[in-house]
């Protein structure tokens, strides 16, 4: 306690910890944003930690509560059998930033079967992925409106006139505890997620959205998280990406970003995961169509044969795709293709982002990442 004042701490939790950690914090806010298929050679299917999460709650503290996103099935479906007080976010209505038709990017939307009778469920609109509005066909389980629901708002409905949408967003949310605008350093839908997640975490510890909203404001944003680095008189764009999904939106945020060259950077250490196949699930050609081109890291080779697969649609020469053998490399060769005042959009896993941190942060341009 601080001066009789309780502290809260926040844990980031691995997937398949969560069952070893959660019976020691005692009564605690269990938020869980989503459950994309990620890493299948740690954590198998996404099912599979479906079962392991409903042991993990099932043995929570007596006063614990689930925050979790209303508009993921495999979330609604874990909730529904966890007998925990919840509460939930989401979307307001269909995303207006994209094609929300359910058959739309169908390629990075897992397939999502009710566990009780084994059917598919069905949509009337998506979001990202698999989340959407989504419904089992015999009833068994729908989704539900959000306790807090967040609606992205365009350049048109903002008072404040344009927002550049790589500098931040702004959402209108509402719930429970009245309304309130949250402006966030970090575009796009993800993000808004992400915000609203924290603001429903608030909440459930009795914060009133607008109490929230406000710590959301003074947020800098996290290290290479859509972080901007000043580089050589360009601006670096550090974006992670991991997984199908995490790309895929990095593709549909890129125009926003006013990149001008894409250095992608795909390592397969255990930290960002050894299979790789994922880079095959997501569309790439609207990232690098009409840029240049570095890869780098362990597979960029796998890179350059995804690219080639899709070379139909990139309108690039060949020359226009260069592949450097290290970070360090590939960092400069972007550079060196971006004139003065220009972007470099920088998408790479974990420990390639880092490792480009890391040459940034020797040269000066990048502050200590956290520990």
């Amino acid at each position: 306690a601080d001066h009789g004042r309780p502290r809260a701490a926040v844990f980031e939790v691995d997937e398949l910890a969560l069952e070893q950690i959660l019976p020691d914090l005692g009564a605690s806010v269990i938020v869980a944003t989503n459950l994309f298929r990620d890493q299948l050679d740690r954590y198998g299917e996404a099912d599979t930690v479906v079962d392991r999460w409903a042991v993990a709650l099932a043995a929570a503290a007596e006063g614990s509560i689930l925050v979790h996103c209303a508009d993921d099935p495999r979330l609604a479906m874990l909730a529904s059998g966890a007998h925990l007080p919840a509460f939930t976010f989401g979307l307001a209505g269909p995303p207006a930033d994209r094609d929300d038709r359910p058959d739309a990017d169908g390629s990075i939307a897992d397939p999502v079967a009710c566990r009780t009778c084994g059917r598919q469920l069905v949509y009337s609109w998506r979001s990202i992925g698999h989340l959407g509005a989504f419904a089992c066909p015999e009833g068994h389980i729908g989704r539900r409106s959000p306790d807090v629901s967040f609606e992205p708002m365009r350049a048109s409905d903002q008072s404040e006139g344009v927002i550049d949408p790589a500098v931040r967003s702004t959402l209108r949310v509402t719930g429970r505890l009245g309304e309130a605008t949250a402006r966030s350093p970090l575009p796009g839908l993800t993000n808004a997620y992400n915000v609203a997640a924290a603001m429903t975490a608030g909440v459930a510890i009795g914060h009133d959205l607008a109490s929230s909203a406000d710590a959301i404001r003074q947020y800098a944003g996290s290290f290479g998280r859509l972080e901007r680095l000043e580089i050589d008189g360009r601006i670096v764009i550090l974006a992670l990406i991991k997984n199908t999904v995490s790309l895929a939106e990095t593709v549909h945020l890129a125009p926003s970003l006013g990149a001008d060259v894409v250095l992608l950077g795909l390592n397969d250490a255990p930290a960002d995961g050894r299979d790789v196949s994922w880079i095959w699930d997501a569309p790439v050609a609207r990232l690098v169509a009409g840029r240049a081109v570095v890869l780098t890291g362990t597979r960029a080779a796998d890179l350059h044969l995804r690219l080639k697969y899709d070379a139909d649609a990139l309108t690039l020469p060949p020359r226009s795709i260069e592949r450097s053998d290290s970070l360090e490399a590939g960092l400069a060769a972007a550079l060196a293709r971006t004139p003065p005042g220009g972007t470099v959009l920088a998408a790479a896993t974990y420990t390639a982002m880092m490792g480009l941190r890391t040459v940034a942060q020797r040269r000066g341009d990048a502050p200590p990442a956290p520990r």
